[in-house]
């Protein structure tokens, strides 16, 4: 069965799963379909430590990463490089971390 998205994401069969697990994500892709990681939520350790298991795993196959774009952010219409890109998403991330971890003690005070 081919269509034209599988052409396009070079796979074998037009089936693309979306999950959390690893193991979901790189036995659809070596099954010859896609399958994407849902990377939200994830410190950028904890994505390459997946993402770096996944490429073991898929023998070369491809598959995809999951991330909530907003519509509007800082930096937006500027030419930034994938390492300034980087640099946001983790002080993002290191910006979310720290009001989590604000809010778990605020609540343990009161």
């Amino acid at each position: 069965m081919k269509s034209q998205i599988c052409d396009l994401l070079k796979i074998e069969f037009p089936l693309v799963a979306f999950s959390h697990c690893r193991d979901v994500v790189a036995a659809v892709s070596k099954a010859g379909g896609m399958g994407v990681l849902g990377a939200v939520g994830l410190t950028p350790e904890k994505l390459e430590i997946e993402l770096n298991w996944i490429d073991e795993h898929v023998d070369g196959k491809p598959y995809g990463v999951d991330v909530l774009v907003p519509n509007s952010y800082v930096g937006k219409g500027e030419n930034l490089t994938t390492d300034d890109l980087r640099a946001m998403i983790r002080k993002s991330i290191e910006t979310l971390d720290q009001i989590f971890l604000n809010n778990m003690i605020f609540k343990r005070l009161i």
